[in-house]
């Protein structure tokens, strides 16, 4: 007889490396940039809009797939976007156009997204999202971490195919992974039902998903030039790559905490907490001191992981058919995309310290959204998920 156990150990983890997919450029996006900003073809802003533009074409991939949900076989709609992903990552090697690039990431980021928001669709319905999203992001950080280390030496000899090539084989083991989808199931058991509502209510969803957003921008503002920041400060280019690397690496397992510890302390706590971390992580950066920096980038993998699967474990209480949970996949990459491209349009030449300030300062807005459905959904239970009857 198969467990519950069982059960999360094998379609939970298939799930979460599904969902992770979409989103391992951004994962490897400090690489991807330094590899462009070594091109004279590209500017230091045409470097930080690959990444800006891919998350956009992701945003809106994932925003038309929640209005799709119902209309076509999740399996095959699988198996083909990432058939998608394959063609575009190999064809990107082989650009040398800025303009054509942009496009090519563009088609690639819809195709992800909308893969995104399959995969997040079906993690809502499972008994503990957060705990699936925490496994997602510990794959993701972990591969990240390993493939920053991995490439970032290797760019100014091989060139950008070493950033297009692993993305090609997430995509051939996401195709193994496909079946998985096929065999959905809503369980009720850990669930606490609530009366005469089939979802939350608008203010709820709205502040959960514009708190997602701005999470993800004020993120992705600062990771996106992390390597570059390191390299202003005159740091060894192979330090700055395992600083980045090791925020991966320990922040990835640090995911694993939320498996075990779920909701025993509720959704606010423990997202406030993981927030202030973050800020204060981010800010060490801006210090010219390689330790500082080592730290900063450490803590920040950390916190961040821990609070980003509470985030869209929240969010994917909202509602109970899963439509949410893709506008989550929608929210994420929106914020994503905005993210680098504010980045891009903050740094000029080379003004860092103008896209930390605004990434913490979007990190306190995103806090201040949040606050809200969490104490709202651990007012109803703080122990269990809830489930809108």
């Amino acid at each position: 007889m198969k467990t519950k156990q069982d059960s999360f150990f094998s379609s939970g983890l298939g799930l979460a490396f599904l969902a992770g997919i979409g989103l391992m450029v951004a994962n490897i996006s400090p690489t991807i940039v330094t590899a462009y900003v070594q091109n004279p073809i590209f500017s230091t802003r045409d470097a930080g809009n690959i990444i800006s533009i891919n998350m956009l074409g992701n945003a809106l991939g994932a925003l038309i797939t929640s209005f799709y949900l119902q209309r076509f076989n999740w399996f095959r709609a699988t198996v083909f976007l990432l058939s998608i992903l394959i063609v575009l990552d190999l064809f990107s090697i082989s650009v040398t156009h800025p303009f054509l690039l942009f496009l090519v990431r563009f088609i690639y980021g819809m195709t992800a997204g909308a893969l995104m928001g399959i995969a997040y669709a079906a993690i809502a319905q499972t008994s503990g999202p957060e705990r699936i999203q925490a496994l997602s992001y510990t794959m993701q950080l972990l591969s990240g971490g390993i493939l920053i280390q991995l490439i970032t030496p290797q760019i100014e000899s091989a060139g950008v195919i070493v950033v297009w090539l692993p993305l090609v084989v997430f995509s051939v083991i996401g195709l193994l992974l496909s079946p998985l989808l096929r065999k959905r199931t809503l369980a009720k058991d850990s669930f606490v039902a609530t009366k005469n509502q089939s979802r939350a209510n608008n203010l709820i969803i709205g502040l959960g998903l514009a708190s997602l957003f701005a999470f993800q921008m004020g993120q992705f503002a600062a990771f996106a030039y992390v390597i570059e920041l390191g390299t202003n400060h005159n740091f060894n280019i192979g330090f700055t790559g395992t600083s980045v690397a090791m925020g991966l690496w320990i922040g990835g397992p640090a995911a694993l905490f939320v498996t075990w510890w779920s909701l025993r302390s509720g959704r606010a706590l423990p997202i406030i907490l993981a927030s202030s971390v973050q800020i204060v992580s981010i800010g060490l950066l801006t210090v010219p001191n390689s330790t500082y920096f080592l730290i900063g980038n450490v803590t920040w993998g950390i916190a961040f992981n821990i609070g980003i699967s509470y985030i869209l474990g929240l969010i994917s209480e909202l509602d109970n058919e899963g439509r949410t949970a893709t506008l989550a996949a929608f929210a994420s990459t929106l914020g994503l995309f905005a993210g680098p491209g504010l980045a891009a349009f903050l740094i000029g030449e080379n003004n860092y310290d103008r896209v930390i300030l605004a990434s913490l300062a979007i990190l306190l807005i995103s806090v201040a959204l949040i606050i809200i459905p969490a104490m709202k959904l651990d007012s109803l239970s703080k122990t269990h998920r809830i489930i809108w009857s």
